[in-house]
């Protein structure tokens, strides 16, 4: 069984804003008064696609630091095809959830591909448009 490591605040600063992951690591469903501004500002909450659930930065980390070790093994030419089910969250935008996607674990993949390769070929096969993947790369 393969565990991955949970995605660091600091590799998710790669493409994210520092104080956008750092409401994503705070928040709750405890505590989400606490952030009514944030929640606007970042698109979070019960009155968006992306609602705070018990979890929900773990879940990210876990889900975005799988996306990224299949990338580095692919990079150390350990494996030939890595997937990861738990991801594909193309919707996440550098400080904005969206579509029910916190962070952009493919952004992030794909960054960690370039540090070796000189191109990388995303195909979205999902049936909409990846818009947080296309705002990341899009010049």
């Amino acid at each position: 069984c393969y565990r991955p490591h949970p995605a660091t605040t600091g590799e998710l600063s790669a493409f994210h804003s520092e104080d956008y992951v750092n409401f994503l690591s705070r928040i709750t469903p405890d505590n989400l008064k606490q952030f009514t501004t944030q929640m606007q500002k970042f698109n979070a909450g019960d009155m968006t696609d992306c609602p705070v659930f018990d979890g929900l930065f773990e879940f990210a980390q876990l889900y975005t630091g799988a996306s990224i070790d299949g990338a580095i093994k692919l990079n150390n030419n350990e494996t030939d095809i890595a997937i990861n089910w738990s991801g594909g969250l193309h919707h996440a935008k550098k400080s904005e959830a969206s579509g029910f996607c916190y962070i952009n674990d493919i952004v992030l993949a794909i960054l960690e591909l370039l540090k070796v390769h000189a191109r990388v070929l995303y195909i979205d096969i999902d049936v909409h448009h990846g818009d947080g993947v296309e705002e990341a790369f899009y010049c």
